[in-house]
């Protein structure tokens, strides 16, 4: 199906005056070029409501993908982390504390579909290459975030080992306790540094990796251009 992809991103930013002066105006701009790309088969989902978008935001874009008949999946938060190197418990805390989340995957065709239902039935559970391909992001960049992701986990395990002296069902109580934790050895430092160590595209919604910031790897920057020329062919707004 084509699309009038000029209008579709009028509505959008039309919607987006709509929002409050407090909402971060950047993350939803990024949101309308990830939209406008998957419609222009740049990318196969457009994932939705996993940020800080707010709820009113979240609900006009699910009811304009209504009214352009594209596939809507809801399900649970897809999360690639690989959890090996930590202890069952922790894995398991980590995976209920994603359980309540709810996103919506959209999408245009029948394969597509049967891909995105086929990892929400698994419980998000997925490989990194797979979300990767799936979501339209360069894989480097996934890695990187699930990368970003261990290095928190590794942290915090750290902080749970210092304050209870490796007692596990301490560490435990203190964890599924929402306790406060702060990193104080070199060790821990560094571990949190790496997991917030953020880069952003020009475009896009993903965080680039350390070769993509370098530029020694092309990756994003391709991706960047594949979005520049959708909103040039388009004639569609950059922010």
């Amino acid at each position: 199906m084509s699309y009038d992809l000029s209008e579709i991103s009028h509505q959008l930013f039309e919607l987006l005056k709509r929002q409050g002066a407090d909402i971060d105006r950047s993350e939803l701009i990024a949101e309308i070029h990830d939209f406008l790309a998957m419609l222009y088969g740049i990318k196969p989902v457009f994932l939705h409501g996993r940020g800080l978008a707010p709820e009113n935001w979240i609900e006009e874009v699910l009811n304009l993908a209504r009214d352009l008949e594209l596939e809507i999946i809801e399900g649970p938060f897809w999360d690639a982390t690989p959890y090996g190197e930590f202890p069952n418990w922790y894995h398991e805390h980590c995976r209920a504390e994603l359980k309540p989340y709810r996103a919506w995957y959209i999408c245009q065709d029948a394969e597509t579909v049967d891909a995105v239902q086929s990892v929400n039935s698994a419980n998000g559970r997925l490989s990194i290459p797979k979300e990767a391909k799936l979501l339209g992001y360069p894989e480097c960049c996934v890695n990187a975030h699930y990368a970003r992701a261990s290095h928190y986990h590794r942290g915090t395990l750290s902080i749970l080992k210092r304050l209870t002296k490796g007692n596990e069902k301490q560490m435990q109580d203190l964890v599924r306790g929402g306790a406060h934790l702060a990193p104080e050895t070199e060790k821990e430092i560094k571990h949190f540094d790496a997991a917030f160590e953020i880069h952003e595209p020009e475009l896009g919604s993903w965080n680039m990796c350390a070769s993509c910031v370098r530029s020694t790897n092309q990756a994003s920057a391709t991706l960047v251009q594949q979005y520049l020329n959708l909103i040039e062919e388009c004639g569609l707004k950059l922010g």
